[in-house]
């Protein structure tokens, strides 16, 4: 339906929007940090999530463009919240770029913003194409004051290799291990992975917490942090100003 051209022209024209969802503390009282989502405002079409152009982007050469353009943009904006950080998603595709470190702190420098309020989201698979490589650059970033969290835990197929050798500073809890709280089977592997992360000094964010039981659950287990519809759905940079001012637990749902 959309073309490389038509992406390009967004990104061009700033027809991107960054929205943001927040990450609490265990008990769902306090605003830890947010995490940015990109979407499309597409003239034609109105909003777009993800799914839409991201892969599009990775198969061609926008996905650095993208990537650099939702970081920037983040980093603004979190220049409003001294008092949490912003988690940005990094394509693997992204890795293949051999100044990828070095764009990233030019961006981070340029925006103003501290670099220990940053925290780079990435996948098992950013691994895998190149070890040696994707760890000399995280530790590099990592030596800036940017910290790594490993995206999806769990999903992969070898995760435990990623937790030896990348400076990781934190793990999120896939959302299909979250939906299945209730079950034997997935409440036994997060009590395990939460168990090894706090074992080797790791923090952990579970996704994806939709109800109060949840919520329970992944307090009670040990998680750091969560995440999810519970508290706020992917919301407009005004809307963390807002809530960062309630005193009030924060619910919202767009």
């Amino acid at each position: 339906m959309y073309s490389s051209s038509d992406l390009r022209e967004a990104i061009e024209k700033n027809q991107l929007r960054v929205l943001y969802q927040p990450q609490m503390t265990s008990d769902g009282s306090r605003m830890a940090s947010v995490e940015s989502l990109v979407r499309w405002e597409h003239p034609v079409h109105g909003l777009l999530g993800p799914g839409h152009f991201v892969p599009l982007a990775e198969k061609t050469s926008l996905i650095s463009e993208l990537g650099e353009a939702v970081l920037r943009q983040s980093c603004i904006d979190a220049l409003r919240w001294p008092q949490i950080s912003v988690g940005v998603n990094v394509s693997p595709l992204q890795f293949r770029d051999p100044a990828f470190a070095e764009k990233i702190e030019a961006i981070v420098r340029q925006s103003g913003l501290p670099f220990e309020r940053l925290e780079l989201e990435i996948v098992e698979s950013s691994y895998f194409d190149d070890p040696d490589k994707a760890e000399a650059m995280l530790r590099r970033l990592r030596d800036l004051g940017i910290r790594i969290a490993l995206d999806d835990f769990g999903t992969g197929y070898s995760s435990l290799s990623c937790l030896l050798r990348l400076p990781l500073d934190k793990i999120k809890i896939d959302r299909s291990f979250v939906v299945g709280v209730d079950t034997i089977r997935s409440a036994s592997i997060i009590h395990a992975i939460i168990a090894l992360a706090r074992a080797i000094g790791l923090k952990v964010t579970a996704e994806g917490i939709e109800t109060e039981d949840q919520q329970r659950f992944l307090r009670a287990a040990g998680a750091h942090y969560l995440q999810g519809y519970l508290y706020s759905a992917p919301v407009p940079v005004e809307m963390i100003d807002h809530l960062l001012k309630q005193s009030d637990p924060i619910r919202y749902v767009a």
